[in-house]
């Protein structure tokens, strides 16, 4: 992250250190703090080296994706994504847009919305997707999951060309899914489980090695707990013996 007070730029990075097995490699490492992080430090943070005009453009995009965000709920809407977008990555480990995807395009209808820019002027349109349950379905390696990974990282403002920039979320969404072993500390997930082994407690419900189901409990009541209005929840990192016990989801 970067902060900016009384005009000091401070930029907070991790970096890994090169090692083998228990042992750093301190002359990589040397490589890694004396000239690569140095060349970043000047390539990114300096103003000099920078175009001023890409830097105006940065600022716009951002402007214009903040205040788009803040018109959703206005509209009645939990999500926004612009035709044209790029959603897929170029991989798993690669964040840059995927060179010969399929730009988006909102299917017809009444999903479909616009928003006027108020820094740029641009008129977007795109899929406005509404308060509500609403179900994406479609055949393996249709971009159900990709519109997803889209959305939930939606709360942040992209950088231009990044493809997914005006894909806005409101800001209290949160992604679900289960957690297998993760630790839970007095949760009440009796609304959606009661009976457990032994007669465990489910109204302040603890545990140090959480099941699929009991995991996926408690992230939601969290979520909620932390005042989230909008859940995203992708049927590939649930777990089914949870989502079974939803009588629509079992018609599904």
């Amino acid at each position: 992250s970067v902060l900016s007070e009384d005009g000091t730029i401070v930029a907070h990075l991790t970096i890994n250190l090169p090692a083998r097995g228990r042992t750093i490699l301190g002359q990589a490492a040397e490589q890694i703090l004396g000239k690569a992080l140095p060349t970043l430090v000047q390539r990114a943070l300096k103003c000099a080296s920078l175009s001023p005009d890409r830097m105006s453009k940065h600022v716009d995009s951002v402007q214009d994706q903040v205040w788009l965000q803040q018109q959703l709920k206005s509209r009645g809407l939990v999500a926004f994504v612009p035709n044209g977008a790029i959603l897929p990555r170029a991989s798993g480990v690669d964040d840059r847009p995927m060179a010969d995807a399929v730009p988006f395009q909102s299917p017809p209808g009444k999903l479909s919305t616009s928003f006027t820019l108020p820094t740029t002027g641009v008129t977007l349109e795109g899929m406005g997707i509404p308060e509500g349950i609403t179900l994406i379905c479609g055949g393996g390696f249709h971009g159900k999951s990709t519109l997803l990974e889209a959305l939930q990282v939606g709360i942040y403002p992209k950088f231009p060309q990044d493809g997914r920039e005006f894909c806005v979320v409101r800001p209290d969404t949160f992604k679900i899914r289960a957690e297998d072993g993760r630790s839970i500390t007095s949760v009440d997930i009796s609304t959606f489980i009661q009976n457990l082994p032994f007669g465990k407690d489910t109204t302040s419900f603890s545990t140090l090695d959480a099941s699929g189901s009991t995991s996926q409990a408690s992230n939601i009541v969290e979520s909620l707990e932390m005042g989230s209005d909008v859940l995203l929840l992708d049927e590939d990192t649930c777990a089914t013996n949870f989502m079974i016990r939803d009588n629509l989801m079992r018609q599904l």
